[in-house]
C-alpha cells in the first residue's frame, strides 16, 4: 500500500454531525478534480428516499488535512451525495411532495430562527426528519502525504463505470500545467470560476451548473456553448467544452498543428497506464506553457473569445445559425475552425477587428461552404484543420485591419475578465464591492463626493487584507432591482444581465457631466488623491484602473493591491468584514500589522 494511505479509518456519523461540519466549513472541495454539482432533483430524491428506507449508503471518503492549526476534510468521493442530503435539510427541494421539518434539528431551527432558512410546505412530519437527522453514515477518513495522492485516490476510485466522462477523468487524473490550464480557461467561460482551487462545500452552490429545476450557480441555458448552439446541456456536463477548449489550445501552442482526438488528447495529458512514464507529447506541451507563460496564453485566448463574442453580437445570431452548422455534431469543430482563424489573425498576425458587422457577414452560412471539417467524434487530422483554418481566415481577412504596431493588445478581453471577477465575487465578498455609479439617483442629479470617498475608503480597507492581496471596486454595476429600474427611468438604461449582478455603467454619467467618457474617466482618476487614500495606495489604483467595455456599456474598474505595510484613510486603519467595511479598533492594530510580515 502507499505509504500516503496508509492512515486510514472508517468512522460512522450522523447527519447531523455532518452539517454540523458543513455549516463550518469544514469539507472543502479542490476543484482541480471537483468541478461541478450535476445530480438533477430526481437523482436527489432518490438518494434521500434510500434514507427513509434505511438503506445503507455507499461511504463518505475524505482526504483529512490540517490548516493553520484547523482540521478540514477535502471531499474525494461522496460530492453529489452530501449535497443532496443538506440541500434536502435546508428545504431546497422535496421528497414525496413533503419538505424536512427545520425545527427538528437544532442548526436548520436556528437558521430558521436567524432568518436564513424559510420552512416551505408541507411539511414532514417530526419522526421523520428527526430519523433523517440522525441516520448514520460511514466517513472514510485518510491523511494524505501530499495533494498528488489525493488526486490519485481520486483518479483510480473514478476510473470504473461510466460516472465521470474521458475528459473529467484526464483532469482528474492528471497533475499539469496544461490541465491547469484547460480548468482555468474553461471556467472563465463557463463564469463558474473562484478565487482559489480550495472552496467550502457550502459555496459549491455558486459554482456548479444550474441542473433542471434547481435555482442556483450557473445557468447551464446562458453559458456561451449552450447558448450559441455550439454544445448541449449534457455536452457541458459531461465537460465536453473542457475537451473543446482543450483542443483549440493545443493548436494555439503546438506547430505543426496536431490531429484532434482521443489518443493524442490522452498523449498530452500523460492519461493512461503511469508504469510507461511520461509522454514526449506531455513534455513538448508543459516546455510550450512554460515558454509562453500560463497566463498569457489564458489571457490571449480570452481576447480572441472575446472578439469572436463581439461578432456574433453584431451579427445578433447565435453561432450555429450564423454558420449554418446544420446537424451531424459539426458545431464544435466549426466553432474551433472559427475561433483559430481569429486568433492566428489577432496574436500571431497582430490584427484587429476592423468592422465587427463584415466579419459576422463573411461568416454567414460558412458552414454550408468553404467549412470542411468532419462530423462525429473521429480524428480531425492536422493538414485537414491548417486547410480549414486558412480558408476561413482568407474569408474574414478583409474585416480586420493592421497590423497593430506598438499597441498593447492586452488592452482587449477585458470583458471576460469582468465577468470572472463578478463569479469570483460570489464566493469572496470581501475583496469587492460595486456602486450603481457616482451620481445620485435623486431627482436632481449631483455628483456624489461622500459616496466617492466611501469607495476611496473601502479600497483602503481591502488593501489592509495582508500581503498579495487583490480586490476591486467596479463602478456602473447596480446593487440592487430598485436602482437598476431607477436608472432605466431616469437615464434609459437599461442593465445588461450576468449572474444576478445588473451592469448599468458609467457613460450616462459623462452625459450627465457634459463630456465624453474618456474625459469624465480621466477625471475621476485625477480626483483619487483628494479622496483620503494614502498617496502611494491612491497611485497604484490610479495606474492600474481600467474603463471596461461590457456590451453596450462601460464600467469602471478599479484594482487593489495591497503593499508591504498597512494603510490609513483619514488618519484610521479600516479593513473589510464580509461585505461591510469596518474601523478597526486601536487595540487591534498590531493584529492588522501582523498580517504584512
Amino acid at each position: 500500500m502507499a505509504s500516503g494511505t496508509q492512515d486510514l479509518s472508517v468512522r460512522s456519523e450522523s447527519v447531523q454531525r455532518m452539517y454540523d461540519l458543513y455549516l463550518s466549513d469544514r469539507f472543502q472541495v479542490n476543484r482541480r478534480y471537483q468541478r461541478k454539482l450535476v445530480w438533477s432533483v430526481e437523482e436527489k430524491e432518490k438518494l434521500i428516499d434510500s434514507i427513509f428506507r434505511d438503506l445503507p449508503l455507499p461511504l463518505f471518503l475524505v482526504a483529512e488535512l490540517a490548516t493553520e492549526g484547523t482540521i478540514t476534510y477535502e471531499l474525494i468521493d461522496g460530492l453529489q451525495r452530501l449535497n443532496a442530503i443538506f440541500a434536502f435539510l435546508e428545504n431546497e427541494y422535496s421528497v414525496g411532495g413533503r419538505f424536512f421539518d427545520l425545527d427538528s434539528l437544532a442548526d436548520t431551527k436556528l437558521r430558521k430562527d436567524e432568518g436564513k432558512l424559510v420552512q416551505r410546505k408541507p411539511i414532514l412530519n417530526r419522526e421523520e426528519s428527526a430519523a433523517l437527522a440522525n441516520y448514520t453514515v460511514a466517513l472514510s477518513v485518510f491523511r494524505a502525504a501530499d495533494e498528488a495522492s489525493v488526486e490519485e485516490v481520486f483518479r483510480r476510485i473514478n476510473s470504473g463505470g461510466r460516472r465521470l466522462s474521458r475528459q473529467s477523468l484526464r483532469q482528474a487524473g492528471t497533475i499539469s500545467s496544461l490541465a491547469d490550464l484547460v480548468r482555468v480557461v474553461s471556467s472563465r467561460i463557463r463564469g463558474d470560476t473562484s478565487p482559489s482551487e480550495s472552496v467550502p462545500l457550502r459555496r459549491m452552490p455558486q459554482l456548479s451548473i444550474t441542473n433542471y429545476n434547481l435555482d442556483y450557480g450557473v445557468n447551464v441555458d446562458e453559458i456561451f456553448w449552450v447558448v450559441n448552439g455550439i454544445l448541449r446541456r449534457e455536452d457541458v456536463r459531461e465537460s465536453l467544452d473542457e475537451q473543446l477548449v482543450l483542443d483549440v489550445l493545443l493548436d494555439c501552442l503546438i506547430e505543426p498543428l496536431p490531429t484532434s482526438g482521443t489518443r493524442i488528447r490522452d498523449e498530452y495529458y500523460n492519461y493512461g497506464d503511469p508504469d510507461q512514464g511520461i509522454s514526449r507529447e506531455s513534455l513538448t506541451i508543459a516546455n510550450a506553457i512554460e515558454t509562453a507563460g500560463a497566463e498569457n496564453v489564458a489571457d490571449a485566448f480570452m481576447r480572441v473569445y472575446d472578439e469572436v463574442r463581439s461578432v456574433l453580437a453584431a451579427s445578433g445570431q447565435k453561432f450555429s445559425s450564423l454558420i449554418a452548422a446544420g446537424s451531424g455534431g459539426r458545431a464544435p469543430r466549426y466553432y474551433h475552425g472559427v475561433f483559430m482563424a481569429f486568433y492566428e489573425l489577432i496574436v500571431k498576425d497582430r490584427l484587429r477587428v476592423r468592422d465587427y458587422q463584415a466579419a459576422a457577414a463573411a461568416l454567414t452560412n460558412i458552414g454550408s461552404g468553404s467549412m470542411n471539417v468532419p462530423g462525429g467524434g473521429g480524428d480531425w487530422t492536422g493538414p485537414t484543420k491548417r486547410t480549414t483554418i486558412d480558408s476561413v481566415k482568407g474569408i474574414i481577412r478583409s474585416a480586420f485591419e493592421g497590423p497593430i504596431v506598438g499597441e498593447d493588445l492586452a488592452a482587449f478581453g477585458y470583458a471576460s475578465q469582468l465577468e470572472t471577477i463578478l463569479s469570483n465575487a460570489l464566493v469572496e465578498q470581501q475583496l469587492f464591492d460595486c456602486k450603481q455609479g457616482l451620481y445620485s439617483l435623486a431627482p436632481v442629479r449631483k455628483f456624489d463626493e461622500d459616496n466617492f470617498k466611501k469607495i476611496a475608503k473601502t479600497m483602503s480597507a481591502m488593501a489592509n487584507g495582508g500581503k498579495h492581496t487583490v480586490g476591486y471596486v467596479a463602478v456602473g454595476i447596480a446593487d440592487t432591482d430598485a436602482d437598476a429600474q431607477r436608472i432605466t427611468q431616469l437615464d434609459g438604461v437599461s442593465p445588461i444581465l450576468f449572474r444576478g449582478f445588473r451592469v448599468v455603467g458609467i457613460g450616462r454619467e459623462a452625459l450627465l457631466r457634459g463630456v465624453d467618457l474618456n474625459d469624465y474617466w480621466h477625471w475621476l482618476i485625477q480626483k483619487l488623491p483628494s479622496t483620503g487614500l494614502e498617496p502611494g495606495l491612491a497611485s497604484s489604483i490610479a495606474n492600474s484602473a481600467r474603463l471596461v467595455p461590457y456590451h453596450q456599456h462601460a464600467v469602471c474598474l478599479f484594482k487593489v493591491q495591497a503593499g508591504d505595510t498597512p494603510n490609513f484613510f483619514d488618519g484610521k486603519i479600516y479593513e473589510r468584514s464580509g461585505s461591510d467595511t469596518v474601523q478597526v479598533p486601536n487595540e487591534q492594530y498590531v493584529r492588522i500589522f501582523d498580517a504584512f510580515r
